[in-house]
C-alpha cells in the first residue's frame, strides 16, 4: 500500500478519539504516504500529527449547516472538486472512513468519491455497504466506545493494534505561548481547566450554577483557566467578573486557538466542565476529569436498548467523575435522544447541584493525593 487516505471530518472530540487508530495504522504501514482529511475547525489539532504525510481540510466545515442551506448536491459537488484536486491524482490504494456515529450515511459516499481501490468503513445498513469494498458492520445497540470502534475497523482488516492510548499533538511554541499567557497565574494552587461550552444547548450546565460551585472550589485552593471558542465569550466574562479577582484566567477572550488551549490544559491539574470535546482533550493529556452530562442515571431502565453518548464517549483511560441527574424531565422521559435530553436548552442537566461539583472536586483531590502518597 503506497498511498492511504484517512477521512475523519467531524468535531474536535471525535478527532481526538481517532488518534489511537491513526497511530496504529501508521505502525502497520510504516512506508506509506498517508493523507488525513479533517474539517477546518479541527485542522490545528491535526496539523502536527507525526503519523501522516499531509493533512487536508474538508471544504464543508459544518456538514449539517451546509445540508440545510444547499442540500446534498452541494455536498457531493464539493467532495468531487476535492477528489479532482487531490485524491484522483494520487490514486489511493486504501481509504479508511473512521467514526461510527452521527452522519454515517453521508460519510460513505464521500469515501467512495475518493476513488480509492480499497475502501473500508463502518456501516449500519446495506445502503452504506455499497460504497465500500470492505464494509465493517457494527451493532448500534451494543455498547462500544468510539475509540474501540475506530480501532476495530483496523483489526477487522487483519491489521495489528498494540496500543489503545489516545494522543494529542502540540509543540514547544504552543507551550511557550501558553506559559506567556498564564505567567505566574495559579502558582502554588490547584489549576483547573474549565470547559463551559458545548455543541448542543442541552449539554450546557447553567453558568449561574457553575458560578456557585466555582466560588467554593476557589475557596478550597483552586484557580480556574477557562477555555473555549467565541460562543463562550459572554459566559467566560460572566465568571471572570463575578469570581474573586485573580482567581480566573480567561483564555476565551484571548482567542489563542486550539493548540495553545491544549498546551494550557497540559499545565493544569484537572478538567471540570461539560461533556464535550474539551474533556476528550483532557483525557488524552491524562488529566483527571469531572464532567456533567444530561444523561440521567436511570436512563437505561427506560431505554435498555438505546446506547447513550455517555457510554460511547466516556473519558478514555483517565480518572473521571461523571455527574448526572437522577431522572430525565418532562418529555425527555419519553424521548430516546442520544444525549438523554431533547429540550434544546439547559434542561435535564440543570438538576445537578453545584454542591455535587464541589464534592467531586474534593473527591478528585483526595484521590490524587492518595496516588501521590503511594508513589512516594
Amino acid at each position: 500500500m503506497e498511498n492511504i487516505l484517512i477521512w475523519r471530518s467531524e468535531r474536535a472530540g471525535d478527532f481526538i478519539l481517532t488518534s489511537a487508530a491513526i497511530r496504529e495504522l501508521r505502525k502497520n504501514f510504516p512506508a506509506a504516504h498517508i493523507t488525513l482529511v479533517v474539517r477546518k475547525a479541527v485542522y490545528p489539532l491535526a496539523e502536527l500529527c507525526p503519523y501522516v504525510n499531509e493533512v487536508l481540510i474538508f471544504p464543508v466545515d459544518d456538514i449539517i449547516y451546509k445540508l440545510k442551506a444547499h442540500g446534498i448536491l452541494k455536498l457531493i459537488t464539493e467532495v468531487l472538486e476535492m477528489s479532482l484536486k487531490y485524491f484522483w491524482k494520487r490514486r489511493y490504494d486504501l481509504a479508511f472512513q473512521l467514526g461510527g456515529s452521527g452522519l454515517i450515511h453521508l460519510r460513505s459516499p464521500m469515501i467512495y468519491l475518493s476513488g480509492a481501490k480499497i475502501r473500508v468503513g463502518l456501516v449500519k445498513e446495506i445502503i452504506d455497504a455499497t460504497f465500500y469494498t470492505h464494509p465493517v458492520s457494527f451493532d448500534e445497540h451494543k455498547v462500544c466506545p468510539d475509540v474501540l470502534r475506530n480501532l476495530g475497523v483496523l483489526t477487522a482488516c487483519g491489521l495489528k493494534v498494540k496500543s489503545k492510548d489516545l494522543e494529542i499533538w502540540f509543540d514547544g511554541q504552543d507551550v511557550f505561548h501558553a506559559k506567556k499567557l498564564l505567567g505566574n497565574f495559579g502558582e502554588g494552587r490547584i489549576k483547573v481547566a474549565v470547559g463551559i461550552g458545548a455543541n448542543d444547548p442541552q449539554r450546557k450546565y447553567p453558568i449561574e450554577k457553575y458560578l456557585v460551585a466555582f466560588k467554593e472550589i476557589i475557596e478550597k485552593g483552586a484557580s480556574l483557566i477557562i477555555i473555549g471558542g467565541p460562543s463562550e465569550l459572554d459566559d467566560a466574562k460572566f465568571l471572570e467578573n463575578n469570581l474573586p479577582e485573580g482567581s480566573v484566567k480567561n483564555l476565551v477572550e484571548v482567542g489563542a486557538g486550539w493548540r495553545v488551549d491544549v498546551a494550557a490544559m497540559s499545565l493544569t491539574d484537572m478538567y471540570i466542565g461539560n461533556f464535550t470535546g474539551a474533556c476528550d482533550i483532557a483525557a488524552a493529556l491524562k488529566k483527571p476529569v469531572i464532567i456533567l452530562t444530561p444523561v440521567a442515571k436511570d436512563r437505561k431502565e427506560k431505554f435498555p436498548d438505546i446506547v447513550t453518548e455517555l457510554e460511547i464517549y466516556h473519558p478514555w483511560k483517565t480518572n473521571s467523575i461523571v455527574l448526572q441527574p437522577e431522572h430525565q424531565l418532562g418529555k425527555c422521559t419519553e424521548d430516546s435522544e442520544f444525549t438523554g435530553c431533547s429540550a434544546g436548552k439547559s434542561h435535564c442537566i440543570a438538576q445537578i447541584e453545584p454542591s455535587e461539583i464541589v464534592r467531586a472536586f474534593d473527591d478528585m483531590i483526595y484521590f490524587k493525593k492518595t496516588i501521590r502518597f503511594k508513589e512516594c
